[in-house]
């Protein structure tokens, strides 16, 4: 049975403690030294998309603050759990980590029929940014605002179609997640991302899309309604979820991650580059071009968000029914 993330924390540490003491090779020297060699950073999504982007920007902003190489490995399929697999296998030294969604910790265990991994192997080290969602119409859509949308749904049940990236997605889950909240149902249209469901959106083929903001510049496309609880900068003038008075849905959750049993001493001077180089102005201008916001938390903070977040996508994907691969 896949464990969840409710004992993770305490065995980790243990794990940790151990490690440091074991860890072939690893001496208390090089700890204090680390890092003295070249970081892997294993990226679990194909090259070219924006997480891709957000990776590279981070990696080289902490390349120049450590004078260590940190070089983006991408290593895709099955949403992100190839990528964690090899992290979770890859040797506790704080030299191989990856920076992803939190999709293969939260969302897959729900999706998979089995797990190419233990999300116990796993160590969450900072957040670094959401990746924030949005529901949009055409331009010459019928439906003039979230109200519209939600009112159209009511009077004709599970005929509102919409695209999302597919099952068990962030768009997926926080659409379902409005669904269950408003009492609605609407027809979930799965594709394989946003640059498979934008086109049918333009197209008129689906009533409204739910694509990450990110996928948005240069779309011919109106934004009802940011999936936060904040607004987006880049669509100052578009109200948030918590703005329109429903509930804000979890964004992707982006971040560090090391495998399970890495040194504290070592996680820790993680978390605290992170926060170095999520505060800096390189950093903080390239995901601006980008569409994205940096949203630093610890490591004791982005655990507790992703446990959280793992018991709400539990609850979400048992009323969806959705069948395991």
């Amino acid at each position: 049975m896949q464990r969840t993330f409710a004992s993770h924390t305490l065995k980790t540490l243990s794990a940790c403690a151990l490690v440091a003491l074991l860890a072939p090779g690893l001496t208390m020297a090089q700890t204090d030294a680390y890092p003295n060699q070249r970081l892997e950073v294993i990226l679990p999504y194909a090259a070219g998309g924006g997480v891709d982007a957000m990776a590279r920007a981070f990696s080289e902003e902490a390349s120049k603050l450590t004078e260590q190489q940190w070089v983006v490995v991408n290593r895709p399929g099955a949403g992100g759990t190839v990528g964690f697999s090899a992290l979770a296998h890859a040797q506790p030294t704080g030299y191989t980590i990856a920076f992803s969604p939190a999709s293969a910790l939260t969302n897959a265990p729900f999706l998979l029929s089995k797990m190419p991994f233990d999300t116990e192997q796993i160590e969450p080290v900072c957040q670094v940014f959401e990746n924030v969602f949005a529901i949009a119409v055409t331009p010459d859509s019928p439906i003039k605002s979230l109200e519209d949308l939600i009112q159209k749904a009511k009077a004709n049940p599970g005929d509102v179609s919409y695209g999302h990236a597919g099952p068990g997605s962030v768009p997926h889950l926080s659409v379902a997640a409005i669904e269950k909240a408003l009492g609605i149902t609407l027809n979930a249209i799965a594709y394989r991302g946003d640059g498979q469901m934008l086109p049918d959106l333009m197209g008129g083929h689906v009533d409204f899309g739910a694509p990450a903001i990110s996928s948005l510049g240069g779309k011919n496309l109106r934004v009802l309604a940011v999936l936060a609880d904040k607004r987006h900068p880049s669509l100052p003038d578009v109200p948030s979820m918590s703005d329109l008075g429903y509930p804000a849905t979890t964004p992707g959750l982006n971040g560090l991650y090391v495998p399970a049993g890495t040194p504290e001493a070592i996680v820790t001077k993680l978390e605290g580059l992170c926060k170095t180089v999520v505060e800096s102005k390189a950093f903080t201008e390239a995901s601006a071009n980008l569409q994205q916001v940096p949203a630093y938390l610890t490591a004791a903070q982005f655990q507790e968000r992703l446990q959280q977040t793992f018991k709400e996508n539990e609850a979400l994907t048992r009323d969806l029914n959705i069948k395991k691969d």
